[in-house]
């Protein structure tokens, strides 16, 4: 079982999911009844690709030859959320209130409970992925695209950090220590940056998440 609140944790999760679960086909339901209508839709459909963008994670259920035709499932797990996967089928448990959708296959049930659970398609992810910003933990991550936003803003660095339209991924406890390491007061606004210190404050942002990543926990101390 595993609980989000950092970006960290939710690319841990897409990493596991596609091990676990990428390749089936699943019987899809929706036990609270909050996700019916997209339970049905992705029933039986092979889940063929999962992306982790933030705190964001979005399932695409069809064909990888046939994209256009996918279903895509955008989830925001929230402060509480999980997605809880069971290799012994027998040990999955009743499922609670909280349970928007469970993924049954003959090897495995994947229960996920979350704050957002919506359903639309490949537009939905397009549409999404445009409002979200630079995310440390991804390969297109764009460092200079990040930097010419950063330095056109009266924001400050604090709270630029926090907006998932300019960081995504990094919460409270983050954006403390990667502040504390770049030397950089959280009040000083984005435009007073110097490109060195957003290179600082860059940098600790990948180096932290990533060891988050690796680790499972949010490290602050070296």
């Amino acid at each position: 079982l595993l609980r989000m609140v950092e970006g960290h944790s939710v690319h841990r999760v897409a990493t596991l999911h596609r091990k676990r679960l990428l390749g089936k086909k699943f019987k899809a339901t929706s036990p609270n009844g909050r996700f019916k209508d997209g339970a049905a839709l992705i029933d039986q459909k092979e889940f063929y690709r999962i992306e982790a963008v933030g705190k964001n994670l979005f399932a695409f259920f069809g064909s990888a030859k046939d994209e256009e035709n996918a279903i895509v499932v955008h989830i925001h797990f929230g402060m509480a959320g999980n997605w809880a996967v069971y290799d012994e089928p027998s040990e999955a448990p009743e499922p609670t209130g909280t349970n928007r959708l469970r993924l049954e296959h003959k090897d495995v049930i994947a229960d996920l409970s979350a704050m957002t659970v919506q359903h639309g398609n490949v537009d939905l992810y397009r549409e999404k992925r445009k409002k979200l910003g630079q995310d440390p933990l991804r390969d297109d991550a764009d460092e200079e695209m990040l930097w010419s936003q950063v330095k056109a803003s009266n924001k400050s660095i604090g709270a630029l950090i926090m907006d998932q339209s300019y960081f995504t991924g990094p919460g409270n406890i983050y954006r403390c220590e990667i502040l504390f390491k770049a030397g950089i007061h959280p009040e000083t606004k984005g435009k007073d940056l110097e490109k060195e210190d957003f290179k600082r404050v860059w940098y600790h942002t990948v180096d932290l998440l990533r060891r988050g990543y690796e680790t499972g926990s949010i490290l602050t101390v070296d």
